[in-house]
């Protein structure tokens, strides 16, 4: 898994690309931690190249919005392919996180 981090209307995204499952979930898991400690806790996962989560990558990405949340932040989740939006849907993650359907619309909300 490549992670890829870069700024889109003063917005910090994070762009993981690949599967997301056992083998390299904690990478991520890593990363938004070292993120969020180091205070950038207002930013948006662009999941546009994301190819499969699985139930151990949804749990990356609830710990790192409840750690957002301790720390009064906001996470949203872009761009997710429908094989994604499908496993969130089933998993009812689309009711815990702002999903939106691009980076732009993701970075331009308030």
């Amino acid at each position: 898994m490549q992670i890829v981090e870069r700024h889109h209307n003063a917005v910090l995204v994070i762009r993981p690309t690949g599967r997301l499952d056992s083998s390299n979930a904690p990478l991520l898991d890593q990363h938004l931690s070292a993120t969020i400690d180091r205070g950038d806790t207002i930013f948006v996962i662009d999941l546009s190249t994301l190819d499969y989560i699985s139930s151990i990558g949804l749990s990356v990405l609830l710990s790192a919005a409840k750690k957002v949340k301790r720390a009064e932040g906001r996470v949203a989740l872009a761009a997710l392919n429908e094989r994604v939006r499908t496993v969130m849907e089933i998993s009812g993650f689309i009711r815990i996180f702002d999903i939106y359907p691009s980076v732009e619309a993701a970075t331009v909300s308030p």
